[in-house]
């Protein structure tokens, strides 16, 4: 289910790749810890982001902080600044549309929604997601943990 508020999830430390930051696309609301994906033309949008404008390209993390570009926010934005922000790659306990097993590890995980992942590429019926991670391990309390590097 996509975000309706900002969330923050368990996180494992981990080196990682670097972050760059990404303009939020013009109609787009990212809460913090959306999964977010750039699109070809460098702009963010959320995995269940139905026409972007330019072509979706790679997750690139999870959202720092709330940004809305919707342009109903209420705030008025700086000069001649689009609002952007800077995702974050790591090792999180992301919400699995089901529950993977040890078995699971190492194994690719994708695109639901910005809140939603899953071990399955292509839904019944659906079209192909953009791959997020890969699982990194299961915690005590049975939390899986996603590796976005």
């Amino acid at each position: 289910m996509p975000l309706t508020s900002d969330a923050v999830y368990l996180e494992k430390k981990v080196p990682h790749g670097p972050e760059f930051p990404h303009t939020v696309a013009s109609g787009v609301k990212v809460f913090r810890g959306s999964l977010c994906v750039v699109c070809d033309d460098g702009t963010v949008v959320l995995p269940q982001t139905a026409s972007p404008a330019s072509p979706m390209v790679a997750i690139v993390g999870l959202a720092d902080r709330q940004v809305d570009n919707t342009g109903s926010s209420g705030l008025a934005p700086a000069v001649g600044i689009a609002p952007s922000l800077w995702p974050q790659k790591g090792c999180w306990a992301l919400t699995f549309d089901t529950a993977p097993t040890w078995a699971s590890v190492g194994e690719p995980v994708y695109a639901v929604d910005d809140a939603t992942v899953s071990l399955t590429e292509t839904p019944s019926g659906g079209t192909a997601r953009l791959e997020v991670g890969t699982i990194a391990g299961i915690d005590e309390a049975g939390n899986a943990f996603v590796l976005i590097s």
